[in-house]
């Protein structure tokens, strides 16, 4: 297992993008609600302390990365390499 940034679950772009290459994580959700969602990680290295790694922003690496529509989301996803996604809306 490989952590995120500075030992947490949370990882940047690039970051995803060469462990999808190397296939150390293979899917992904969509997870929240009404302009709220989140990117989380799957795949067989793709926890960290026993939680999904999620996608961060480089511009605040600290926090998850908040998603204003499914379809920014996907977008994202799609930039990464992953055609596998589910998502989840919670909060209905």
């Amino acid at each position: 297992m490989i952590s995120g940034i500075n030992g947490s679950n949370l990882i940047l772009e690039s970051m995803a993008k060469v462990r999808v290459e190397e296939k150390i994580i293979d899917k992904a959700k969509i997870v929240g609600n009404k302009g709220e969602y989140v990117v989380q990680f799957y795949g067989s290295c793709a926890e960290w302390n026993g939680e999904p790694v999620v996608l961060c922003s480089a511009r605040d690496p600290y926090k998850p990365r908040i998603f204003k529509s499914l379809d920014g989301a996907v977008s994202q996803l799609s930039k990464i390499g992953l055609s596998k996604t589910s998502i989840i809306i919670t909060g209905l």
